[in-house]
């Protein structure tokens, strides 16, 4: 069975997604427990065995995710990678934009 994917907005303007497919062979649901340690937002829950939201999108959107990615950080370093963070980063796009045009590579895109 495929679940495809899940996904809510944050309040910086990016987004949080899901491979449910992922989620649901992972054993250890660590982003779940990240998410619920003391003083984070506990914005995630666990149903039929895949992260869920346990506010409803709209909170999430507004502040109910504080994005601190305690659940992306723990899903690459104790599951199995199902989380995709999308967050604006104007800043850094600008100054990728001025090292382009002085004709300069950033070390990510070095080969």
């Amino acid at each position: 069975m495929t679940r495809g994917t899940f996904s809510f907005d944050v309040f910086s303007g990016g987004s949080v997604s899901f491979d449910l497919d992922t989620c649901s062979t992972c054993e250890t649901k660590a982003c779940v427990k990240a998410c619920n340690a003391p003083n984070l937002a506990c914005v995630l829950e666990l149903k039929d065995n895949v992260p869920a939201l346990r506010v409803t999108k709209e909170q999430a959107a507004r502040g109910g995710c504080i994005e601190c990615l305690a659940c992306e950080l723990a899903c690459d370093t104790d599951g199995i990678g199902g989380i995709t963070f999308s967050l604006p980063m104007i800043e850094l796009d600008a100054h990728l934009r001025d090292m382009e045009a002085a004709g300069q590579v950033p070390g990510f895109k070095r080969r």
